[in-house]
């Protein structure tokens, strides 16, 4: 079981990520802005973020270059799920920590346990390569 963390304001979306994280065995918290995940991620162990990017106050983007500025937490591993219009290849190329991007209204649930699995299971091989 890991710990993620869902930073979202949509308390739609928030609580939807949630039940099927838990439903799949996973512990989450959540948080309803950037700020709030930032104070998440500095009191207790997390093994995985799930983000928006549009947040109200620190957007998203100001979520990533806190953590990427943080030696502790630089290596946690990050899944974009949001609705904003931009071109992730684009984008992905600066961000080495998120794992991968995902727009809202075109994943499903399948989806988006993949490609937490996925994120988990890259963090496992670097850990026990370590």
């Amino acid at each position: 079981m890991a710990t993620i963390l869902v930073v979202d304001d949509s308390v739609s979306s928030r609580n939807c990520t949630a039940a099927l994280l838990r439903a799949d065995g996973q512990q989450v918290l959540c948080a309803d802005n950037a700020w709030r995940g930032l104070t998440i991620l500095e009191s207790m162990p997390v093994d995985l973020v799930i983000l928006d990017l549009q947040l109200p106050g620190m957007n998203g983007f100001g979520f990533l270059k806190d953590i990427q500025q943080n030696r502790k937490l630089s290596s946690l591993p990050v899944i974009v799920a949001t609705g904003l219009d931009v071109n992730p290849e684009l984008w992905l190329s600066g961000q080495p920590h998120v794992r991968q991007w995902l727009s809202k209204g075109k994943f499903g649930g399948d989806d988006l346990l993949e490609a937490v699995h996925g994120a988990l299971g890259a963090k496992s091989a670097v850990t026990s390569a370590a």
